[in-house]
């Protein structure tokens, strides 16, 4: 479903429903705003989307087979028509790649019609170290998309179970923040924090290492990156610990203050003043802090909602124009002396 929240509106706006085909069959997505406003949404639809394309047969026998996990292997574009009053009818962009659990990322140029989806896959069944990065593009605002290309760029696989995350600059350099998968051992991988770079419209890319996890199985965690007046930041976990970082020459990460709770589903927003709002979930408290545009923790500009947070949501920030930060959750009502 989609909503809008206006500036001088105290309510959402009606839901409208994203999908029309896979109407109900949603598994996760990502978002983006283009020129005039106009929202694209990408989504990975469940099994179910699979089965109905697939035909039941095919279904079932891959379902059954050791390549059951790459029934997956669809993921959807859908845009906002001309007035914003409903979703055209999605798209199907990724060709013939496969093997998701994630969604992919999206990204729209607010100074040119360019959309640019991107998202780990591969083309045959296999593990997750065989993967790359694909990227399509739409020079039309996703009215058409191109075939899909794979980058030309080593990512060493990518870690199925965490969404990548996607971002534009002002100057139309694109970032892109994801995890690999290198096994080390029967039950063990390596799955590293890696930043994807490009400042040519995606034609080529610069890797560079975040922040190393050693050892890992499936940590499940999702990133946020966010463009603000001063820069790119991302928000990223490691070893139960989330953390914010600027991109630049030297990354300079900023680990959540300890609480002794692991802390989780980092998101990070950033105002035209160059204050950066770092959001993160512990357990089901949703806790926040402001940092100033040296990285430095503002004094009484923190906060923490006691167990409101549904299990596995996460928060959504977001800097308005005058400067001011808005933070969503998905939440519930907290059991008696859990605080709030």
């Amino acid at each position: 479903m989609y909503v809008k929240h206006a500036p001088d509106q105290k309510q959402f706006s009606k839901p409208i429903n994203v999908l029309r085909e896979a109407s109900g069959m949603a598994a996760g997505f990502n978002m983006t705003v283009g020129t005039d406003g106009r929202v694209h949404v990408f989504t990975r639809p469940n099994p179910r989307y699979s089965k109905k394309e697939l035909g039941a047969q095919a279904y079932d026998a891959m379902f059954k087979s050791k390549a059951r996990f790459f029934v997956l292997r669809y993921m959807l574009h859908s845009r906002l028509n001309d007035d914003g009053s409903a979703f055209e009818e999605e798209t199907n962009i990724i060709g013939r790649t496969i093997g998701f659990e994630g969604v992919g990322a999206i990204v729209a140029d607010q100074n040119s019609a360019n959309v640019y989806a991107f998202w780990p896959g591969q083309t045959e069944p296999g593990p997750e170290m065989g993967r790359d990065m694909y990227m399509a593009l739409s020079k039309d605002e996703g009215k058409n998309w191109s075939v899909p290309r794979k980058l030309d760029i080593n990512i060493e696989g990518n870690c199925r179970c965490c969404p990548i995350q996607a971002t534009m600059d002002s100057k139309g350099n694109m970032y892109i923040v994801y995890r690999n998968s290198v096994k080390t051992s029967a039950a063990s991988w390596d799955k590293n924090t890696f930043l994807l770079v490009s400042k040519d419209a995606g034609k080529s890319w610069n890797k560079t290492l975040v922040q190393k996890w050693e050892n890992c199985g499936c940590p499940g965690a999702p990133y946020s990156m966010a463009s603000g007046a001063d820069g790119v930041y991302l928000g990223f976990s490691t070893r139960g610990t989330s953390s914010f970082a600027k991109v630049g020459k030297r990354l300079k990460i900023n680990p959540a203050p300890s609480s002794g709770k692991s802390s989780t589903r980092p998101v990070v927003a950033a105002n035209k003043n160059g204050d950066v709002l770092f959001c993160w979930v512990e357990v089901q408290d949703v806790t926040w802090q402001v940092f100033d545009r040296n990285g430095k923790a503002l004094a009484n500009v923190a906060g923490r909602l006691n167990g409101v947070a549904a299990k596995w949501s996460n928060a959504a920030v977001v800097a308005t124009a005058s400067g001011d930060f808005l933070l969503y959750y998905d939440g519930h009502t907290p059991a008696k002396g859990a605080g709030g």
